[in-house]
């Protein structure tokens, strides 16, 4: 099998378990609690579809409230791995998982070129994204502006993630890879 049939592959099982992962299920007979305890996150990392080897990262490995997502070398910090919640209507909300915080369309500006951060988790409709199938990938478009995750100025080491018009075609800097990683700690 091709390399980018194994990818694609690999995404659709990765879809299919955000999808699952989303619904809790306990077994027969499990106590109250067990019933209420919530499924584990899953961590995931965002590649580009074009280049698997950039992801979002926040930079810096910041922990403070506006610190910018970039493209960066695939690593195994924990700044560059995500948990993906569930918010219902097909969105999600993504956490870095060494700050807990969301990536957030920064000023929950609908404008095109916008900066994307993290920023405490708040429910807010511009940490929420969906996922739409695009070419060998997926775009990732948040709820608030109906406006795509993108690059700024294309693919690169350090470049700012920005919210953009979605290109119809799917262009190298707006589509991207979820990939489930092993669990960090």
């Amino acid at each position: 099998m091709p390399v980018r049939g194994k990818w694609l592959a690999g995404l659709g099982v990765a879809v299919a378990t955000l999808a699952l992962a989303a619904v809790p299920a306990a077994p027969a007979g499990a106590t109250a609690a067990q019933q209420a305890a919530p499924p584990a996150l899953q961590q995931l990392t965002l590649r580009l579809a074009d280049d698997p080897g950039q992801i979002a990262d926040v930079r810096g490995a910041s922990q403070a409230d506006g610190a910018e997502v970039i493209q960066w070398a695939w690593s195994t910090g924990r700044n560059a791995r995500w948990t993906a919640e569930d918010v219902g209507g097909g969105y999600v909300r993504f956490a870095a998982v060494h700050s807990g915080k969301c990536i957030d369309v920064r000023g929950v500006s609908t404008a095109d070129d916008t900066d994307v951060i993290q920023y405490t988790c708040n429910g807010g409709a511009n940490q929420q994204w969906r996922f739409v199938a695009k070419g060998n990938g997926y775009q990732i478009v948040a709820r608030h502006s109906g406006k795509c995750l993108n690059v700024r100025g294309g693919t690169g080491q350090g470049n700012r993630l920005i919210q953009y018009t979605c290109s119809s075609a799917g262009e190298e800097n707006d589509v991207w890879l979820p990939v489930w990683e092993p669990v960090t700690v």
